[in-house]
């Protein structure tokens, strides 16, 4: 038979190439955790302020964990493959749809989380000793940071397309340009904002990172389709008006000033967010969303009943 044994070769092509690339990549992960640790301990100097960051970023991470980084981690293969073909054209078009579905499904989430900031932290957290002032303090939190919510989800895509260029140290750089560009504008918005300066700085900060990313990558890339982009953009900001009118109604009913009703107050959101989905899809299904379109063939893949029946 045949007798199998470990050796390690520090010196392989392979092992060298895959540290040329993970190094970068646990050092962009390394400048996350110092971002939330600088902004800790900036927040202990409120009362309440490291918990009301926390809460607040839970809350972020809930969509885009969902969408931002299920996008990202399916798109990953597919630029991969165009990458090692060179099929630059593709890679382009690949990305140029993450970009457009990132952008389809956080506007109307990041509007959502915007205008029932209120309501959700009141339903999920008003309980025991957290008070009334402590959901306006963490309100305060998810606002700033809803802000940077696209970007937050748009670095996901982008920092993918590198990856799949083998190229991990440009986001490492940048990770580490915009942590600095943090650490400054929390220590100039923490004192007139206070805790919800820090994480606007955050929120900032992301879109730095955005920027000079896109910026790079555009370059190395001869371009990306900002026209396409743009235009299911502005479809998507038109068809947020639902969102935004169902949003300013349910935050304004009186059943949030009252202590108890729990059952009622879920009840209305539930409604809440049901309304601005279906307005947001009527809308984007009349102008024949090409994004919309792709989600509902998933959908369908998904559920065999609601295939149409030959």
């Amino acid at each position: 038979g045949l007798l199998f044994g470990w050796r390690f070769n520090p010196g392989h092509p392979g092992v060298r190439k895959i540290g040329t690339l993970i190094i970068p990549s646990l050092l962009g992960l390394s400048v996350v955790q110092i971002n939330i640790t600088v902004s800790t301990i900036l927040a202990s100097y409120f009362p309440g302020g490291p918990t009301y960051l926390f809460y607040g970023m839970r809350l972020i991470q809930f969509p885009l964990g969902i969408f931002g980084v299920a996008l990202a981690t399916a798109i990953l293969p597919t630029l991969s493959d165009q990458a090692s073909r060179g099929a630059l054209d593709e890679l382009r078009d690949t990305l140029g749809f993450g970009l457009r579905m990132i952008g389809f499904i956080i506007l109307p989430a990041m509007i959502g989380v915007i205008f029932l900031r209120h309501p959700i932290v009141h339903l999920l957290f008003e309980h025991g000793a957290f008070s009334a002032a402590d959901t306006q303090a963490t309100a305060a939190a998810v606002l700033a940071y809803a802000v940077g919510l696209w970007a937050f989800a748009g670095i996901r895509i982008i920092v993918t397309a590198f990856y799949s260029l083998q190229d991990t140290k440009t986001p490492a750089f940048a990770a580490v340009a915009a942590m600095l560009i943090n650490i400054i504008l929390a220590l100039l918005l923490m004192q007139p904002l206070e805790h919800a300066g820090l994480a606007l700085a955050t929120a900032l900060s992301a879109m730095v990172n955005i920027g000079v990313l896109i910026g790079i990558l555009t370059h190395r890339l001869g371009g990306i389709d900002w026209r396409g982009i743009g235009r299911s953009l502005g479809q998507a900001a038109l068809a947020t008006i639902p969102v935004i009118l169902s949003c300013l109604w349910i935050a304004d009913l009186a059943v949030w000033h009252r202590e108890d009703e729990w059952i009622a107050k879920g009840i209305m959101l539930t409604v809440g967010i049901g309304l601005s989905a279906t307005g947001y899809v009527g809308i984007q299904a009349l102008f024949h969303s090409k994004e919309l379109e792709v989600l509902w063939n998933l959908v369908q893949r998904n559920a065999p009943f609601l295939r149409p029946q030959n």
